[in-house]
This record gives C-alpha cells, sequence and structure tokens, in this order.
C-alpha cells in the first residue's frame, strides 16, 4: 500500500501523485523536484511488501542517502591498497546475500551497504586499510549491489559524461597548491583553497593528497 504523509493514496482524496509530477516537483505537497535515481533510492528502502509512506521529509532523506551513497563509491575508487586489511570484506557479501534470500530485503541490503560507507570513509582517512585483493574484491561487491542489483546509478557522473572539463581544472589547481605546500608557500596554497571554496568547490586534505566536491 502507498500513503501520502501517513494517508492512504487515493485520487478521490485529492494527494495522488504521479511520477512526472515527482520528477517536476508540481504537485502541491511537494517542497521540490526528486530525480528519478532518488525515488528509485526511497522505494528501495521499503520492503515491497510493506507500506511506502511519501512525505517530503522521507523523499529529502533520500535524496540526502543516495548523494551520500554514491560519495562513497566514488571515494573507494581513490582508497589505496596497504599491506594489511583492517576489515573482513566478505562480510559485506554475506550480510547483501542473505539480504537478498530473505525474500528480496532490500532495506537490509541498502543497511549493510551504509554500514560499509562508514568504512570506506574510515579508510580514506587513514583508520582502515585493504590490501590491493582485499580493494579489489570490495568494489567488485559495492558496485555488483549498488549498480546491478539495485539498479542505483551515479546521476552526476552520467550528466557531465564524457565532457567534464572541471574535473580536471581542479585537480590541476590542488596538485599545484600540493606543490606550494612542499614548498611552504602557505600564500599560494591558501589562496587557491580560499579560491575554489569561494566558487562553491570545497576541498579536504588527507595524508596522502586531497579530496574535493562541488557544494
Amino acid at each position: 500500500m502507498i500513503t501520502i504523509n501517513g494517508q492512504k493514496m487515493g485520487k478521490s482524496l485529492g494527494n495522488f501523485i504521479t511520477l512526472e509530477q515527482l520528477f517536476t516537483g508540481s504537485h502541491p505537497i511537494l517542497a521540490q523536484a526528486y530525480t528519478p535515481m532518488t525515488i528509485r533510492f526511497f522505494v528501495l528502502q521499503a520492503h515491497y511488501r510493506s507500506t511506502l509512506d511519501f512525505s517530503n521529509e522521507a523523499l529529502q532523506a533520500a535524496e540526502k542517502g543516495l548523494d551520500r551513497l554514491m560519495k562513497a563509491v566514488e571515494t573507494l575508487g581513490k582508497i589505496k591498497a596497504a599491506e594489511k586489511s583492517t576489515s573482513d570484506v566478505n562480510d559485506l557479501e554475506r550480510r547483501c546475500k542473505e539480504a537478498m534470500a530473505d525474500d528480496l530485503n532490500s532495506p537490509m541490503v541498502i543497511s549493510a551497504l551504509f554500514d560499509w560507507v562508514r568504512i570506506i570513509n574510515q579508510a580514506a582517512e587513514g583508520q582502515q586499510s585493504f590490501t590491493a585483493a582485499d580493494l579489489e574484491s570490495l568494489k567488485a561487491i559495492v558496485n555488483r549491489y549498488v549498480f546491478d542489483i539495485l539498479g542505483l546509478r551515479n546521476e552526476k557522473a552520467a550528466e557531465a559524461g564524457g565532457k567534464d572539463m572541471v574535473s580536471p581544472l581542479v585537480e590541476m589547481l590542488l596538485n599545484m597548491r600540493m606543490e606550494a605546500k612542499a614548498a611552504k608557500d602557505w600564500a599560494t596554497s591558501d589562496k587557491i583553497r580560499d579560491n575554489l571554496t569561494a566558487i562553491g568547490i570545497r576541498v579536504k586534505d588527507r595524508k596522502d593528497g586531497f579530496d574535493w566536491e562541488i557544494e
């Protein structure tokens, strides 16, 4: 059953929403438009046999959750291999398999993935580590469940396609900043960071380099 803010959806109640209205934000009860992947992720967070309650708060939370998941996938691709692994990547595979075997329990798959989002972010901070083999295995597991099984995709990356000119320019500037820091030219280093911040690019320094994102 589908409900809207706790009330059963129905045309007679005036709360019926079409997919087009969700995508355009044109329905009176919607505060904004939501992308197809946000709607898909929102639906996957509830078991297909359970009640699905639409609300702006729930949709906005799904939007943030999907963004966090996709950023973790991108972060995973930047992690460097280490001599040992501090977490067992097979744990994620086991939990996801068990969830899918439990009547296609997509909420439990998502729960397992988000536990590993935390571990991935810790690895990027140097608090966790993975061998080269485990790192490749983890990437394969995450990609299989996020993209192949749940059917999600990174809409921001897809929109950029092969025409992204921002990334190489930002990478070039941040590499120049690293060179300035190595030369203890703090004025240049700070200027590059501040100028990037001013145009909406957030820079995060790491032990072995940097990360950045458009805010």
